[in-house]
């Protein structure tokens, strides 16, 4: 988290993403951030892959185009 505690977007991605029973599609994703952080910003689908392609390897798309935690699909 940042010094302030506000989670960072990528900490809100995590969090969707582990929460989630199965992948996401990058606009399900999106939807869930606009829904939540309503008062921040809005979040389009590319904002959310540029920022998960910026993660570090902590999540991974999959071949239909969905998103995951890494871990699970270890």
């Amino acid at each position: 988290m940042r010094p302030d505690d506000t989670p960072t977007s990528e900490e809100h991605i995590l969090r969707i993403l582990s929460e989630a029973s199965e992948p996401l599609y990058s606009s399900d994703i999106a939807a869930r951030l606009n829904r939540e952080l309503r008062e921040w910003r809005a979040y389009s689908p590319v904002d959310v892959v540029k920022c998960m392609q910026d993660m570090g390897g902590r999540v991974v798309q999959l071949s239909d185009g969905r998103w995951t935690l890494k871990r699970r699909v270890d």
